[in-house]
C-alpha cells in the first residue's frame, strides 16, 4: 500500500461547514476510495471560501470528517505553498494526489519528486470564459490558466469528469509538448465522472419525519424557523450555487409557469450566490422571485449547514438544474444532481452535459432543451400531477447511480495507479535531468513552455527583448564587441 499526500478542496461536508462545493465533495470521494483500498493518507484541503460563511481562522484549521483528521488551509495565505512543501518533505509520500484545479496546481507547484495524480474537476478554462463574459473583459483568463498550466506541465496522470473534458485536456497538453514520443502508449488523461457514496436508510421522495428540519420562509437567506410548505405540497429542490453556467431566467420562468397551473408546487433553494464570483446570477433570480405573485411559494434557504442538508433532500420530490448552452455545460457535469439521485430524488435537467446524455439514454429522469422555460415548466407540472410516477422514477434514479456512478466503479483507474504510483514516461526521462521535472524538457514545445514558467506575461519578454536590441545598437557596446573580436 502507498503513503499518499492528498491535497483537495475544503472544507468538506463535516460539522459546521456551510458552503460545501462540488470540489469538496469530490475530495471526499477520492479520500473514501483510497482509504477503502488500504492506503495511508495525509490530507490537506485548501479552502475555496470567498465569503464569510466558512471563515478560516489562521492559515491552518484542523478539522475531521468521519474519523479522518485533516488540515484545512487558507489559500489566501502567502506562505501556504511553502507550508505544503514542508509537510510533503516531512511525510515523504510515495505519491501526491491533487483534487480539483487549484489544489492540484498547488500540489504540482510544491515541486514534489514523487509521481503526481491531478484531478481537474471540471474544465476551468470553460468556466473562465463564462466569468470573462460576466466581467465584460478577458483579464480573468490568465488567472485560471496559471492553475491549469501548472498541472499540464507537471502531472503524471490527470483525471477529468467527462470524456469531452478529457479530449479538451489532450488538446491543451499537445500545445505544451506533452503529447510527445515518450507518451504514445501511455494514457495520460482518464475520465472519472462525478461519483456517489450511496447513503443507507430512507431515500427521498417527499417523506417527512417528525422533527425534521423546517424549511426557511420565502426569500430568506438565513435558514430557520418558520414553516414547512403545507401538507400535500409538491417540493422542487435547487441545491448549490447559482454559478456562471446557470440560466436564472429560464429557471424562474419554468418554475413560475408550473406554479401558475398547480398551487401545490413549492420551490426550495439551498445554496445561492457565489460571492466574488457569480453574485449577479442569483440576484437575477431573486429579483424575479420578489416580483412574483407566487413569491410565498419560493423558499430561499441560503447555504444550509452540511448536517442539515439531508433533511431538505428528504422533504423534496424533484431536483432541478438549468444550464446555459455553453462550453462549460458541454464539457461538464452536475454533481448536485448525481447526489440527489443517490438520495432517491428524480431529476429534471437541461440537455448538454454528458450526464444529461447518460440520463436520456437510460430513460432515467427528465431532460429538456436549454432556453425553453415552458418545456421545463411542463415537466415539473407533469411530475407534480403524477406523484406515483415521479416517486418511481426516484427509485430508478437511485438504482441507476448505484450501477453507474458508485465509487467502486468510477475510481478503478486511480486505485490501479495508487497501487504502484509511476511517473509519466516523459517525466521519467526529464527527472534524470531535474528531480522536480519542471526544469527539464524533451522537445522544443516543452522548452518554450518551461521558459514561460517564471514570466508574469509574454509582454514582459517582448519588452526585455526590445530593451536588449536597443542596448546592442548603442555604439559603446558595438565598439567593445569589435575590440573583443580583434583582441
Amino acid at each position: 500500500m502507498s503513503r499518499i499526500l492528498l491535497a483537495g478542496a475544503g472544507p468538506m461536508m463535516d460539522g459546521g461547514a456551510c458552503r460545501v462545493t462540488a470540489h469538496a465533495a469530490r475530495t471526499w470521494h477520492f479520500i473514501t476510495a483510497l482509504r477503502r483500498a488500504g492506503h495511508e493518507l495525509a490530507v490537506y484541503t485548501i479552502s475555496q471560501t470567498i465569503s464569510s460563511l466558512d471563515p478560516v481562522k489562521g492559515m491552518v484549521e484542523r478539522r475531521a470528517k468521519n474519523g479522518v483528521a485533516y488540515e484545512n488551509l487558507d489559500m489566501r495565505a502567502g506562505n501556504m505553498l511553502a507550508y505544503m512543501a514542508e509537510r510533503c518533505a516531512a511525510i515523504r509520500p510515495d505519491c501526491v494526489v491533487g483534487v480539483s484545479t487549484e489544489p492540484a496546481a498547488w500540489a504540482c507547484r510544491m515541486r514534489p519528486t514523487v509521481p503526481v495524480w491531478a484531478d481537474l474537476h471540471g474544465w476551468v478554462m470553460a468556466e473562465a470564459q463564462l466569468k470573462a463574459a460576466c466581467d465584460g473583459n478577458d483579464d480573468i483568463l490568465s488567472y485560471f490558466w496559471q492553475h491549469e498550466r501548472a498541472v499540464l506541465r507537471r502531472a503524471d496522470r490527470i483525471s477529468t469528469i467527462s470524456n469531452a473534458q478529457r479530449f479538451a485536456l489532450l488538446g491543451e497538453l499537445a500545445t505544451i509538448g506533452r503529447l510527445n514520443r515518450h507518451n504514445v502508449e501511455y494514457e495520460l488523461v482518464v475520465t472519472i465522472p462525478s461519483s456517489v457514496e450511496i447513503p443507507k436508510g430512507e431515500v427521498g421522495g417527499g417523506k417527512r419525519e417528525a422533527g425534521e428540519k423546517q424549511l426557511a420562509p420565502a426569500c430568506s437567506l438565513s435558514p430557520p424557523a418558520s414553516h414547512l410548505p403545507p401538507p400535500g405540497s409538491f417540493i422542487v429542490l435547487w441545491s448549490g450555487g447559482f454559478n456562471t453556467w446557470t440560466d436564472p431566467v429560464a429557471l424562474f420562468e419554468g418554475v413560475e409557469w408550473a406554479m401558475g397551473r398547480d398551487p401545490t408546487i413549492h420551490f426550495v433553494v439551498t445554496g445561492g450566490p457565489l460571492p466574488g464570483h457569480a453574485d449577479a446570477v442569483f440576484d437575477t433570480f431573486r429579483e424575479r422571485v420578489n416580483r412574483s405573485p407566487n413569491r410565498e411559494r419560493y423558499h430561499l434557504a441560503g447555504w444550509v449547514a452540511a448536517e442539515e442538508f439531508p433533511a431538505y433532500l428528504a422533504a423534496s420530490h424533484l431536483a432541478v438544474c438549468v444550464d446555459f448552452p455553453c462550453v462549460e455545460t458541454w464539457s461538464g457535469t452536475r454533481t448536485r444532481l448525481v447526489e440527489a439521485m443517490a438520495a432517491g430524488l428524480p431529476v429534471v435537467m437541461t440537455r448538454g452535459t454528458e450526464l444529461s446524455t447518460d440520463l436520456e439514454r437510460a430513460e432515467t429522469g427528465w431532460v429538456v432543451a436549454p432556453r425553453d422555460p415552458q418545456a421545463l415548466g411542463k415537466t415539473i407540472l407533469e411530475c407534480a400531477r403524477d406523484r406515483e410516477r415521479t416517486a418511481a422514477m426516484g427509485k430508478r434514479s437511485r438504482e441507476f447511480v448505484e450501477r453507474q456512478y458508485s465509487i467502486e466503479r468510477t475510481f478503478k483507474p486511480l486505485l490501479q495507479w495508487a497501487e504502484r504510483p509511476c511517473f509519466a514516461p516523459d517525466n521519467a526521462v526529464k527527472r534524470l535531468e531535474s528531480p522536480t521535472i519542471f526544469e527539464a524538457a524533451v522537445n522544443p514545445l516543452e522548452a518554450n513552455a518551461r521558459a514561460l514558467d517564471d514570466v508574469a506575461d509574454v509582454q514582459s519578454l517582448f519588452d526585455a527583448r526590445r530593451d536588449l536590441d536597443r542596448l546592442r545598437s548603442k555604439w559603446p557596446l558595438r565598439l567593445w564587441r569589435w575590440v573583443r573580436r580583434k583582441g
